[in-house]
């Protein structure tokens, strides 16, 4: 079912009495329906435990939605600002979506959308689509969304907070062949200088309010970090296999031969993959999923030259001490690694990066090894 067909489903405007508060989202998981939202929806002060009575929801669809009960601590509201609403169980939903959880927001290509209601006297629907992710989850399990220019004014010329302010409570979507992750909600508009929607993870539902709901990989996200080495090696080009067995050498790979050399004593064909092994690994990860945004590279790049700097030559006077000093700079560079890219997607695989790196400049000859 593409998001044409989901959005307008969960959608929910958030009504007390005649007022409109906002927005939210119609979910289902274990057989129960509730309404996701923001709690300064509810009310904009949260200091005190929120009050149910008098609120509903309206939906798109299904029309009113009586609300029975809030869900979860209220420090939990309080902190996250989310609120998490039983739907009264004489409701029926027929038809209704099948919607994943997912925490993963990895990378910035991923594309994403909500549905929600703009405080205007039409209040009316609209879906904001394509976003693009701006900040990666931080400590608080919070993200901000890059939204169109298009969605951030109205006809009038007002902007940001003004004409997004009825989006808060809006579920955020990442769309994928025939699966429709629900990854976060809105919660409030960025300046009005910068076209952005904070959000908050998905996680904090699962973690806080919800913990039976399962949570999912993303396609494009957790199961293409969870590497599968074999897979990446089958991709090594026959014509990179024949070239070796034609000229009985390794040819392009001389200069990462020579350093091995001063590392490894005996060191066997197995052992010469394992190394193009890690550079054919971080280039399929870079080339895929990091090329293409910058500030990744840049930290990757700011990790190295930290690392580098006092660093320029490296003398061992046996192998023993080579193997046991070049396993060091890998456990250097990745440190430095996990410190410039916390709070990124791939912090998580920073010892493949540092892998690739090393043995990739050792490839270049850009670090001088001596016996």
């Amino acid at each position: 079912m593409n998001e044409l067909d989901v959005l307008p489903k969960t959608s929910v405007q958030i009504y007390l009495s005649e007022n409109y508060h906002g927005s939210g989202i119609l979910v289902e998981t274990g057989g129960v329906f509730y309404v996701l939202s923001a709690a300064h929806v509810i009310s904009q002060d949260v200091s005190e435990p929120l009050i149910i009575d008098g609120f509903y929801g309206i939906s798109e669809i299904y029309g009113k939605i009586e609300f029975d009960a809030f869900i979860g601590q209220h420090e939990a509201i309080r902190h996250y600002d989310i609120a998490v609403i039983a739907v009264d169980q004489k409701h029926k939903f027929p038809d209704f979506p099948k919607i994943s959880f997912c925490e993963d927001i990895s990378f910035p290509e991923n594309s994403y959308s909500f549905r929600g209601t703009q405080r205007s006297p039409a209040l009316k629907a609209h879906t904001v689509t394509p976003c693009h992710l701006d900040t990666p989850i931080n400590d608080e399990r919070s993200f901000c969304l890059k939204v169109p220019l298009e969605a951030y004014t109205d006809m009038k010329g007002c902007v940001g907070a003004e004409v997004l302010g009825g989006y808060s409570g809006s579920g955020i979507f990442i769309k994928e062949a025939d699966n429709n992750y629900l990854v976060g909600i809105a919660q409030n508009i960025d300046n009005d200088d910068f076209t952005g929607v904070n959000c908050r993870s998905i996680k904090v539902i699962k973690d806080s309010f919800l913990p039976d709901i399962d949570i999912a990989d993303f396609h494009g996200g957790n199961t293409q970090l969870k590497l599968n080495i074999a897979e990446i090696k089958r991709s090594i080009t026959q014509g990179m296999i024949d070239e070796r067995k034609k000229a009985n050498n390794y040819g392009d790979v001389e200069n990462l031969t020579k350093k091995m050399d001063s590392f490894i004593v005996g060191w066997t064909p197995e052992d010469l993959d394992a190394f193009i092994n890690d550079i054919l690994v971080w280039d399929d990860i870079e080339h895929s999923k990091i090329r293409n945004h910058s500030s990744y590279r840049d930290l990757i790049e700011n990790a190295k030259a930290i690392w580098a700097s006092g660093n320029k030559k490296y003398q061992v006077s046996s192998i023993q001490q080579g193997n046991e000093r070049f396993h060091k700079i890998l456990d250097e560079l990745t440190d430095f690694l996990k410190e410039e890219l916390d709070g990124t997607s791939i912090k998580s695989i920073s010892p493949v990066i540092a892998a690739g790196e090393v043995a990739r400049l050792l490839a270049n000859c850009n670090l001088d090894f001596k016996k």
